[in-house]
């Protein structure tokens, strides 16, 4: 039996307020007030030591070891000496059943054996699950993002959060609004796409569902927005620099969390690891304070990534000490630090190092405000006042039928159909025989901070196992052919892969990039896409091209499967198969919405989020690029953006784009400004630009499409605009011969840009676009004069 104890280092720690003073009631501990009076009476009784504590936490409290979950309590009583503001779960091998009982005992000394009480607040990961095992597993990030369907993320966040909640986790380290404009990123998989208001739709609706208020008014579940900034790093690698000035900073790297500040209110937000303009995010004042809190107002709690902080020491060199790097922090805004490890792990937390600044009055009242910040946090969310959650609550909730049905649906519309050539949908009766060939064809590749270990099969079916479920395992052979790691060149498969896609007369190619388990010393060797490692070579990793090779040269008939989130180069090898389907990061279903997509049972529905570059150079590659980036230097005098090979900014494969087994049309596009619109006024009218488009399904199945509607001003009067931005979507769902008109309205007050932090407007002529992609070919452009 695992015993659990709890040093209170708070009890002796300097001279504390009473807890009831005369004649007043201990207003904290009263749900009736504010939080904000909470929080304020709570700070006025707390000691330096405990406010010290309430900077970070306990972020790993439980291991695995021989399948078995592992509690060390002398490692957790050293951590919450200086760090009890927040409770993490740590390994997320563990189950949630096993989880929650011992964390309840936790939660229970904490506030029982500590001098005031204050709880911890939970906080986890929940990128595509909740963090530890045993919940539903949706698809992950890159993939609810290419469903375009916002309503029906909401239902995949709500239930994410219901499962949470049933662990007691109410504050989320989500959502992820960086911008996957660099294909060697390996974590483009946990961002939602390339397009700023594309991202900024999806995380607003995460922080809204996520913090709606439960019957007794407080907030569910708290989120994070993050990772600020971030997403453009050098070279593409996780904790480089990023070049950025404050036009390209608010028009475009911060976009999303404009958006969500004034939309969704998130309650905290993650700086990220990088060095922005020379100087690192976790020591950046003017960043932090001047710009996110000054001129974009965000009023929540600002956190460090992982690390982050004693980084300034270790990494980039602008810290003498972990001390140092602390202060600096502080300085800078940062009023949490987010620290998985210890010191005697080689990663010392350093915030409780500000203990030694208790006569600094500066200091002191800096160290008030974070606090504070956190208290609010956890009075928003009830966690003083609600009970521990039950283990039969767990029960009732996680995987439940109707969250299993959700995921179900997510993975059916996250498919983009990205090439087809009329091969499918294949018709079961004259397709006896598959060869489902790759190495991943036989995982479930959910990506990275997802609770699967993707070779155990623990949820759902793999490619391979569906297509053998619906044609019978004697019909689907299954042999990988290559392994998958990025350094491996070993072909000896390849020939017995070839023979079985002969014989069989139809091949189903599974190649990816991203497959990590739990086993440190397989991750280490399998991984090749995720947090920590990005991809110079942006083809598929190992000897997986070689393998697709092969089986085109022998000329048998071939569906491609993509799986996880990289931009992988489509070489014009590659694009000989008749088919490529992308099937992203999975969500448990993943395998049997591609086994029903292949055979027309369910009609695909994705669009790209991400460009898919044609050349290992040839990005960005990003849609919305400017029109100087697209001239080759000399306007007039080159055929081309990149010489060799001769390419430009517009790839093929680009943001929005995904394929159907119906067709649609659209027709009567109008573009109507509502009356008296004036641009000079449109701040406080209301006055709006709508497009309507008749939209048909002239296809003989039902089907679902995206309408998108694109603008720019045809020219801008100060900062240049990109060619194109995206500005609405939605998606619909139509059955066959049915058509419905469809209106997209937009306030002339978006139709702006920043120009020094300062918004602005132009009168002028503007452009529109409305279709199914930002492909030229697939837009009708409509033309408007504001005044």
């Amino acid at each position: 039996m695992v015993q659990l104890r709890l040093v209170a280092a708070t009890l002796l720690a300097g001279t504390a307020f009473s807890s009831s003073r005369a004649g007043n009631e201990v207003i904290y501990k009263n749900p009736m007030y504010t939080p904000v009076q909470r929080a304020d009476d709570l700070l006025e009784r707390m000691t330096w030591t405990e406010k010290i504590g309430q900077l970070g936490g306990a972020r790993r409290l439980f291991e695995r070891r021989d399948n078995k979950l592992v509690f060390n309590q002398t490692k957790l009583d050293g951590i919450l000496k200086d760090q009890n503001g927040n409770l993490g779960f740590g390994d997320n091998a563990n189950y949630a059943w096993e989880v929650l009982p011992l964390t309840n005992k936790v939660r229970e000394a904490q506030i029982s054996n500590t001098r005031l009480g204050i709880p911890f607040i939970t906080v986890t990961d929940t990128a595509s699950s909740i963090f530890v095992s045993g919940g539903t597993l949706f698809p992950g990030t890159c993939s609810m993002g290419a469903t375009w369907n916002i309503p029906l993320y909401h239902e995949v966040v709500a239930a994410i959060r219901d499962e949470a909640l049933a662990l007691g986790v109410k504050w989320v380290l989500s959502p992820e609004v960086d911008l996957a404009r660099d294909p060697r990123n390996g974590r483009n998989g946990e961002m939602y796409g390339e397009d700023p208001y594309h991202v900024g739709e999806f995380a607003s609706e995460y922080i809204r569902t996520n913090q709606e208020k439960d019957d007794k008014g407080y907030v569910k579940v708290a989120t994070t927005i993050k990772h600020f900034l971030y997403g453009q790093s050098s070279g593409g690698i996780n904790t480089a620099s990023i070049e950025a000035g404050i036009n390209h900073i608010f028009n475009t790297l911060a976009a999303p969390y404009l958006k969500a500040f004034k939309e969704a209110d998130p309650l905290s937000l993650m700086t990220s690891y990088a060095t922005v303009d020379q100087v690192p995010l976790s020591a950046n004042e003017f960043l932090v304070r001047d710009v996110l809190r000054g001129m974009m107002g965000f009023k929540g709690l600002i956190m460090s990534d992982a690390f982050a902080i004693p980084h300034l020491y270790t990494q980039s060199k602008v810290a003498d000490s972990y001390a140092d790097a602390g202060l600096k922090a502080l300085r800078a805004g940062l009023e949490h630090e987010l620290n998985p490890s210890t010191a005697a792990e080689g990663n010392p937390a350093v915030f409780p190092l500000l203990i030694n600044s208790v006569n600094d009055t500066e200091i002191a009242q800096m160290i008030d405000d974070a606090v504070r910040s956190i208290l609010l946090i956890k009075f928003k969310t009830g966690t003083f006042d609600l009970p521990l959650p039950s283990v039969s609550a767990l029960n009732q909730t996680l995987r439940s039928q109707r969250h299993l049905e959700i995921s179900r649906n997510a993975s059916n519309e996250a498919m983009v159909l990205m090439k087809n050539d009329g091969i499918l949908p294949l018709s079961q009766s004259a397709t006896p025989k598959i060869a489902v060939l790759g190495p991943y064809a036989d995982v479930v590749n959910s990506g990275s901070y997802s609770a699967n270990n993707a070779s155990l099969h623990t949820y759902g079916k793999s490619i391979a196992r569906s297509l053998q479920a619906k044609l019978g395992s004697d019909n689907v052979q299954f042999v990988p052919g290559v392994d998958a790691f990025s350094f491996s060149d070993n072909a000896s498969g390849i020939p017995a892969a070839v023979s079985a896609a002969k014989a069989a007369g139809l091949a189903v190619v599974v190649l990816g990039s991203g497959w990590g388990s739990y086993d440190q010393t397989l991750e280490s060797r399998y991984k090749t896409d995720g947090e920590g490692f990005s991809h110079a070579d942006i083809g598929f990793p190992g000897s997986q091209q070689a393998l697709l090779d092969a089986v085109l040269d022998a000329g048998v008939p071939t569906v491609l499967v993509l799986s996880g989130s990289q931009q992988f180069l489509l070489n014009n090898s590659t694009m000989r198969s008749q088919a490529i389907l992308n099937s992203l990061f999975q969500g448990e279903f993943a395998g049997d919405a591609v086994a029903d997509i292949l055979f027309g049972e369910v009609n695909p529905s994705g669009k790209l989020t991400m460009t898919f570059p044609q050349a290992q150079g040839a990005f960005p590659i990003n849609y919305d690029y400017f029109s100087s980036d697209a001239q080759g230097g000399f306007p007039g005098s080159h055929l081309a953006d990149w010489s060799w090979p001769l390419l430009t900014r517009y790839a093929p494969m680009r943001f929005g784009f995904g394929l159907s087994y119906t067709t649609f049309a659209f027709s009567s596009q109008t573009l109507k400004v509502s009356d008296n619109a004036k641009v000079s006024k449109c701040a406080s009218d209301n006055s709006t630009v709508s497009m309507t488009v008749t939209l048909k399904n002239t296809g003989d199945r039902a089907g679902k499409e995206v309408v998108q509607l694109y603008y720019r001003p045809a020219f801008s009067q100060v900062v240049e605009f990109p060619v194109m931005k995206l500005i609405r979507f939605i998606k619909v769902e139509l059955a066959a011969g049915e058509s419905r008109d469809v209106t997209l309205t937009v306030p002339i007050s978006e139709l702006g840009y920043y120009v020094n932090a300062k918004w602005r407007v132009d009168a002028g002529l503007y452009q529109f676009w409305v279709g199914s992609s930002s492909r030229t070919e697939d837009l009708v452009q409509r033309n408007v004069t504001l005044i």
